[in-house]
């Protein structure tokens, strides 16, 4: 029952609240959002976990990669503190915290990040799965990847579920997104701002691919975009891009 054009808040509300936070995507789902997107990757112990970076550096007070550490040292690092003293405190977010706040309750563009093009770990692969059915939540979950093996492995452990090709550096000028997206059997197609023509458009609806645009905060930006044909806008700045395409 979504509508055919939306907003996806990138990495929650993330211009107001940590990204990938349960206070950014939280305060998407509470003002309205339809879709929100947010990062996994796996941590030493097997764990899901939500961070956009490999390592910690960027967005907690840690250092060294998200999947040398086990969970419990993950949770020893603060979150938030770097984005505002207002924020101290945060704790890394698990996939399964999210779910049991947010799902079913919006759409979840779920980004599956990887080791330099190398698929999942099948065992953390279908933890993911198992999660989501947990909550019964398949109905409103899709992948993201820019890794051809990993929407390999979705393919065949989850068919059911909608995948997106992500962008992975390519222009789109070339079509090779849209090319991607076909042999591997993805539903979506994530486009770079600048990347992309009213003809890339045109194919990829012709093929029956829907079109995500990462991503405008700028409002005008995202108002050409949905003018140009894209589907789904990501922003950070959720609720005053909201506001002024009138699209939630």
């Amino acid at each position: 029952d979504a509508p055919a054009k939306r907003l996806c808040a990138h990495r929650g509300f993330s211009a107001v609240a940590p990204e990938n936070s349960l206070a950014a995507l939280g305060a998407a789902v509470a003002l309205g959002a339809v879709e929100v997107e947010f990062d996994l990757w796996w941590t030493k112990d097997g764990e899901i976990v939500s961070i956009h970076d490999p390592t910690l550096d960027r967005v907690s007070d840690g250092t060294g990669a998200v999947y040398d550490k086990t969970y419990a040292e993950l949770r020893a690092y603060d979150f938030g503190v770097k984005r505002s003293e207002h924020f101290r405190g945060l704790r890394i977010l698990r996939f399964e915290d999210i779910l049991r706040k947010l799902a079913c309750h919006t759409i979840m563009n779920i980004h599956l990040k990887d080791r330099e093009g190398r698929p999942w770990d099948e065992a953390n692969l279908r933890k993911v799965l198992e999660l989501i059915d947990a909550f019964d939540a398949r109905k409103h979950v899709y992948f993201m990847s820019s890794c051809g093996p990993i929407h390999d492995q979705l393919a065949r452990l989850a068919p059911d579920i909608p995948r997106c090709m992500g962008h992975g550096g390519e222009s789109a000028f070339s079509d090779k997104i849209i090319d991607r997206a076909v042999r591997h059997g993805c539903k979506l197609i994530q486009l770079r701002q600048g990347r992309f023509t009213a003809e890339t458009l045109t194919r990829a609806h012709a093929l029956g691919l829907r079109c995500n645009l990462f991503f405008a905060d700028d409002p005008e930006e995202a108002k050409r975009a949905f003018d140009m044909g894209i589907d789904t806008v990501l922003t950070n700045d959720y609720q005053p891009v909201a506001a002024a395409v009138g699209l939630k």
